[in-house]
């Protein structure tokens, strides 16, 4: 097929050949061994091929085209098998959210070596913070908006549980004021399967540490602890604010006037809303009937400008989870991707 030629999409010899009617295609790039890119043009349904490749967007191949290339799990389920088209505009939110957080931990080095305004750096690195658990919240409140729309269409095979809608938050399906609910109270709750209960449950605890940090900073009117200009990166008090009696530094990090660094806990704060997700796509697949895969054969990649310092993040947080760091103790720990 040549670059400008117009098709409809069973013309696009990725796409399984089953009904997509009711579903979102995520992308129409495709890697296999060379870019496939196609187009939509007017009047609708009509799509031409492309000379082009992607710069910040996702793709579908068998194997990443390139070593920084990220495959999420739960993007992979959303875009394949849970496609539902109403719940299109969340998924977009969420893959904004994620190159957002890419480019956010890839910014505080930049800043921290600017030379413009040294002494005003930790200010701009406070405000980098804030955003980041701003959109951490963020995701998993748009995870359990993809989860609430996809259980409407979930059929329940078991008579003794009688389906019930699902709550738009993440919250309201996990807390009881600012008390954490068992898996055995929210599949009770929410008459859901005690699968699906124990996922909400086992992520409900990273989500409520993240919610603190976050209405810490907002809600109550506290600021960011201060945040110090170190030699080579930023700096937090070890034992302040948020950050009291978290276990997550190694020893040769903390320095003598108790000044520990900043990347670790934004690291795992990541981590954390990214793995919830990853879970959440596993308990799903695994426990109930989807779709077909859009593009058989193929997973979703995601590349991006900042890939590389969001690997470097997660790898971060995996080394000190293994090690028993952690932002919440007790907490069992999924890979935020593979």
């Amino acid at each position: 097929m040549g670059f400008g030629e117009v098709v409809d999409l069973s013309g696009i010899p990725f796409l399984s050949k089953t009904d997509l009617r009711g579903r979102f295609i995520a992308t129409l790039t495709f890697y296999d061994g060379e870019w496939q890119m196609w187009m939509e043009i007017e009047p609708a349904g009509r799509f031409v091929k492309v000379h082009a490749w992607p710069a910040e967007a996702f793709y579908f191949a068998a194997t990443p085209e390139n070593d920084n290339d990220i495959c999420s799990e739960f993007l992979n389920f959303a875009a394949q098998s849970a496609n539902k088209r109403s719940a299109m505009r969340t998924f977009a939110a969420v893959q904004d959210d994620i190159f957002n957080l890419s480019a956010s931990l890839a910014k505080l080095p930049i800043v921290h070596t600017s030379t413009s305004n040294p002494n005003g750096s930790a200010r701009q690195a406070a405000t980098e913070v804030e955003y980041i658990l701003f959109v951490c919240r963020s995701v998993f409140d748009l995870l359990q908006e993809i989860v609430q729309n996809l259980w409407e269409d979930i059929h329940i095979l078991d008579p003794a549980i009688s389906k019930k809608a699902l709550k738009k938050s993440f919250a309201d399906m996990t807390l009881h004021a600012d008390t954490l609910r068992t898996p055995e109270q929210i599949a009770d709750r929410f008459h859901i399967p005690p699968a699906l209960a124990e996922c909400y449950a086992g992520n409900a605890p990273m989500f409520l540490k993240i919610r603190q940090f976050r209405d810490d900073l907002v809600h109550r009117g506290h600021r960011v602890q201060t945040i110090f200009r170190g030699d080579s990166e930023f700096l937090i008090t070890k034992n302040l604010g948020s950050f009291r009696n978290i276990d997550i530094w190694r020893e040769a990090e903390v320095i003598a006037n108790g000044l520990a660094p900043l990347a670790p806990v934004l690291n795992l704060i990541v981590h954390g809303t990214l793995a919830a997700c990853e879970d959440f796509a596993h308990t799903l697949a695994k426990h109930f009937r989807w779709y077909e895969p859009t593009v058989p054969g193929m997973k979703l990649f995601m590349r991006g400008y900042h890939n590389e310092t969001l690997k470097q993040a997660l790898a971060d947080a995996d080394s000190r989870l293994a090690e028993g760091r952690s932002l919440v103790t007790g907490m069992q720990h999924s890979p935020a991707t593979p």
